[in-house]
């Protein structure tokens, strides 16, 4: 009896899974038409404490190449509505943190708003048109490139090992 409680209480968890993708520096991976790539934009060698590594500056990147847009609607879960514009999270599984530098990244997508039009009284009297922008999500418009820049250090001679959990988007 309590295996099948435990099952049931995590099966709506299983619902909101993502997918990881392994990156290479080659060549980006795309999955839905939406590409997830890095790039090594400096690398050098250093010395910490007596040891060798190699420390990258990377830029993560997610591009749509979709043919359409996508969007992010406010999606609840079990643990509140935390990153709702949150596109992927990029991991470097060989980082060490040393020196306070990085070991993950990730990538946001864009306010999207539409405007809302509404007729209201004034002070005066006087019936006016009013217009508000809302926020009804977030969107990654066809085209677009959305990025972020992080610090790795790696042991001496191995190059960054990257990681990417990717977000289910919804074509617009």
């Amino acid at each position: 009896m309590k295996k099948v409680l435990f099952f049931l209480l995590l099966a709506p968890l299983a619902s909101y899974a993502q997918q990881s993708i392994d990156l290479t520096t080659e060549h980006a991976t795309n999955f839905n038409g939406i590409e997830y790539g890095f790039d090594i934009t400096n690398e050098r060698k250093m010395e910490i404490k007596n040891e060798n590594y190699n420390r990258f500056e990377l830029r993560v990147y997610v591009r749509n190449n979709s043919g359409c847009s996508k969007i992010l609607f406010p999606r609840p879960n079990a643990f509140g509505e935390q990153n709702q514009n949150l596109l992927a999270a990029f991991l470097c599984v060989n980082a060490t943190g040393k020196r306070l530098t990085s070991k993950d990244a990730q990538v946001y997508a864009g306010p999207f708003v539409i405007p809302y039009k509404q007729t209201v009284k004034n002070a005066e009297g006087k019936m006016i048109t009013t217009t508000t922008n809302i926020q009804v999500g977030h969107i990654l418009k066809n085209g677009e490139i959305s990025s972020e820049n992080l610090i790795v250090i790696v042991p001496e001679g191995e190059a960054p090992r990257m990681k990417v959990v990717v977000q289910d988007l919804i074509e617009l």
